[in-house]
């Protein structure tokens, strides 16, 4: 299969340079590759893209970090020079002066934005739980836990009245209802004081993850069978957030956007047999600088002809299959010629690539969208991969939400694993970032979920998805704490300005 060449990687070719070994060293030993357009445009004036070549002596501040220390007073292990702050947690308010707002449980996917008075605001998803999480105590009753799709929800909830999400426990009987998903808000001011909170998006169930626009809003999606997509503002009083129905009713997680390439990737994680998708546009549906209409893309699903195994040993072409998106469930008409991946999770843009996580087979993933190619460039099946800084951490595991820098550092979240944020450093090399408290099995395992940096570079926010504020596992609908990480150095980011929705056409 023919495919069109991509100028950067045919350069470092040119050079000598294993195309394999560019892809997985993301972030280049110094002078190595310095026009890489995907590493290009940064400077270091406080974060923002703003143009300006690339220093060619940059090594990651990451590589010069230290082994975990032992738990800080949030339980929370560190290395040296970094501090952790507990911002939200389950059933309480964020903000003391606003005590009717409680902030939600099972916080997973989290996105970043800027705000024109020089602050930021986190969005956190709620993946809580529908029927399946109100009968978790009755294992033994199939017909309810089989309970995961959108329309026996809504008969149950029509039954059992209004959603709710926010609700505290009520004595020791926890008050989860369907539809207790949506999307959360924290506002911080340009110090980094937390002065507002508020929920964007309610009314959804089993919010997982989702993606920040360049155009200043959330995508987020519903994890069950026939879920759907919508976008909403992060701004408190934004608009009413809106569904998106060309993306498929199906388990959806991660959203990364290629503005050039007039694409929206998603993945899907539903049953360990799961696909990639996109949903792309023509140029009058999508105008060069705008926002898209949403009503006019084309849902697709990634078929890997030559099969995974030879995407793991070098890039493999792709193609494109048109999905049937006429309000079917995605796995009830899936083509048998796209591909089947393991648990689809985190997917990132970066300047002509994407990169995706599979959760199943702890892969990451790059689709070269001008070659037309897929490889793996991290897989623990390639050997011993250790921490430079502690040889005794062990490789990823339950590889899931992911997050880069302007410079390519991806930062990998654990579902399960060793409840660790992880930094993919050159030659597959992984650092530690940081070690969360609580189990990351059994029946009240807890996972790290949500990474985003402030638009400053120096604080990560992440959640620890089902744990009380001292580590303690607990079920779905039960907890969930939001931590800000502040670090002793600036990474280079871009989040976009937030904007309200915009109106309707």
């Amino acid at each position: 299969m023919s495919r069109t060449p991509n100028p950067i990687l045919d350069e470092i070719a040119q050079q000598g340079l294993p195309r394999r070994l560019f892809l997985r060293n993301m972030l280049f030993a110094a002078g190595s590759v310095p026009l890489a357009s995907w590493l290009t445009a940064c400077n270091s004036n406080g974060g923002l893209n703003t143009g300006g070549g690339r220093n060619p002596n940059f090594r990651s501040p990451f590589e010069n970090i230290g082994p975990l220390l032992e738990p800080d007073e949030n339980g929370v292990q560190l290395p040296a020079g970094f501090t952790s702050r507990v911002v939200a947690e389950h059933g309480q308010p964020p903000i003391a002066s606003q005590p009717d707002f409680l902030w939600h449980s099972d916080p997973d996917g989290g996105g970043m934005f800027r705000t024109d008075d020089g602050g930021w605001i986190y969005l956190s998803n709620s993946e809580a739980r529908d029927a399946t999480t109100l009968f978790g105590f009755l294992p033994d009753i199939p017909v309810l836990s089989e309970l995961t799709t959108r329309e026996t929800v809504e008969a149950l909830g029509n039954v059992l009245g209004p959603v709710s999400g926010l609700l505290p426990p009520l004595g020791e009987i926890p008050l989860v209802l369907p539809f207790s998903g949506g999307v959360s808000a924290l506002r911080f001011d340009k110090d980094g004081n937390l002065v507002d909170a508020y929920p964007v998006q309610r009314n959804t169930t089993t919010n997982c993850s989702g993606g920040a626009t360049p155009w200043g809003t959330w995508i987020n999606g519903e994890e069950i069978a026939d879920g759907y997509m919508f976008e909403c503002s992060p701004l408190r009083d934004g608009g009413e957030p809106r569904r998106l129905d060309r993306f498929g009713r199906k388990a959806h997680e991660m959203v990364a956007i290629d503005e050039a390439g007039r694409a929206i990737y998603h993945t899907e994680d539903i049953s360990g047999s799961d696909r990639f998708y996109r949903t792309v546009f023509s140029a009058d549906a999508w105008p060069a600088g705008g926002r898209p209409d949403m009503d006019q893309g084309k849902l697709q699903a990634l078929a890997v002809d030559a099969g995974l195994d030879a995407a793991r040993a070098g890039p493999t072409p792709i193609r494109w299959v048109d999905a049937i998106d006429d309000g079917t469930p995605q796995p009830q008409v899936y083509q048998d010629e796209t591909t089947v991946l393991a648990g689809n999770e985190g997917v990132w843009y970066l300047n002509g690539f994407i990169f995706f996580s599979t959760k199943g087979d702890d892969n990451i993933w790059a689709i070269d969208t001008q070659g037309g190619t897929i490889e793996s460039i991290y897989n623990p099946d390639d050997g011993p991969i250790g921490s430079p800084v502690d040889p005794d951490e062990p490789p990823m595991a339950g590889v899931d939400n992911i997050s880069m820098t302007l410079d390519g550092e991806m930062v990998v979240v654990e579902d399960g694993g060793d409840m660790r944020a992880m930094v993919l450093l050159p030659d597959g090399r992984t650092i530690p970032l940081l070690r969360l408290p609580g189990p990351a099995d059994g029946a009240n395992a807890t996972e790290v979920t949500g990474p985003a940096f402030s638009p400053d570079g120096r604080r990560l926010y992440v959640s620890n998805q089902r744990a009380l504020r001292d580590g303690t596992g607990v079920s779905f609908g039960m907890g969930g704490v939001v931590y800000e990480i502040t670090m002793p150095f600036a990474v280079r980011v871009n989040p976009p300005l937030a904007q309200a929705m915009p109106p309707e056409a």
